[in-house]
Parts: C-alpha cells; sequence; structure tokens
C-alpha cells in the first residue's frame, strides 16, 4: 500500500471521485456503507446529542473505536499533514469549532517512517491543493486512508478549546461498491 492508492479491494470510484464526506450527524444514514458503519455512526451520534455525558477517553466498539478528548486546537504553522493505511478517520466536534484540512495523498512525500501499530504516518511539505472546511457541533468528517488531513486547527489562528470525537473504523469493514 502506497500513501495516496487505494487498496486493491477498494473501488476505484471512491478514490477519483470521492473525497472527504463532511455532513451533519443526523444525515449519517445517507451513506450505506454496512453494519459496520451503521453500528459506529449510531454510537457516534449518540455522542452527539448528550455530550455533557460522554468522558474523555476511548470507547471501543466491535472493530473500531472512538477517542473523545478535549483539547486546544491547534495553530496550523506547527503541524504536519497525517495519513493512515487501515483505518478511516471520522471527526465529530462535541464543543467548539475547528477547521480541517484535507488533500489527495497521492504525490506527497512521506515525512519520516510509517507507525503500523499507530497506524499513523505524517507529510512533509503540505500539499499545494488543499479543502479547508469547518467543523461545529453536530458536524462529521469521514476521511479516506488515501487522504492527507490536519484535523483540530484553531480557526483563523486564534486558539481555542475544542472538544471532539475521533473514530477509527477499518476502510475493509465499510461496503463502499
Amino acid at each position: 500500500f502506497q500513501p495516496g492508492c487505494p487498496p486493491r479491494n477498494t473501488a476505484l470510484f471512491f478514490h477519483k471521485e470521492c473525497r472527504m464526506i463532511v455532513d451533519h450527524i443526523s444525515h449519517w444514514r445517507r451513506y450505506g456503507f454496512g453494519p459496520d458503519w451503521e453500528t459506529f455512526m449510531t454510537r457516534l451520534e449518540d455522542y452527539g446529542r448528550n455530550p455533557a455525558s460522554v468522558e474523555d477517553g476511548t470507547h471501543p466498539l466491535p472493530g473500531s473505536f472512538i477517542n473523545v478528548t478535549s483539547l486546544t486546537s491547534r495553530l496550523r504553522a506547527a503541524c504536519r499533514y497525517e495519513y493512515h493505511r487501515r483505518f478511516c478517520d471520522v471527526h465529530m466536534v462535541l464543543e467548539g469549532k475547528e477547521w480541517l484540512f484535507n488533500a489527495p495523498a497521492l504525490g506527497l512525500t512521506p515525512d519520516g517512517d510509517f507507525d503500523t501499530q499507530k497506524d499513523l504516518g505524517f507529510f512533509s511539505p503540505a500539499p499545494a491543493e488543499i479543502t479547508r472546511v469547518t467543523l461545529a457541533p453536530g458536524m462529521f468528517a469521514l476521511i479516506f486512508p488515501w487522504e492527507a488531513h490536519l484535523p483540530a486547527i484553531a480557526p483563523d489562528d486564534a486558539a481555542a478549546p475544542l472538544r471532539k470525537c475521533v473514530g477509527k473504523i477499518p476502510l475493509d469493514s465499510l461496503q463502499l461498491s
């Protein structure tokens, strides 16, 4: 698996035509990615309904997990774009807001070794063409492994408290074709 290239079992339609999906959590059913997606997103939707009742930490699910964390949004200049090989990321803000940057990973140069245990690698320098979205409470973003992304960025370089979910769901568990 090369950064920016979909695994062989992934429909090329998704690599060529589909990038990050951004939507309101109440609309997740529009994306019929199968039973693992349904289990995962049902839990995420529950967290979005009552964020005060959700404890920070790792919340395991069958084959996946959701990390809930409270942090301060980061300054873009101090961050590197990340990528994954096995897992899709699902980001959802509970409190505050963040900018999330996204770009195709194809053609980018990895910066350092890929950590297979954490399913995490980085790119440097930043990609030339990017998409930026603002995530506010109730919005989610599904990011595929063939995408470089830069999450938890402070809008307008004004670092602020942020509480969010970052879920990891295996790409091969999603029914993409």
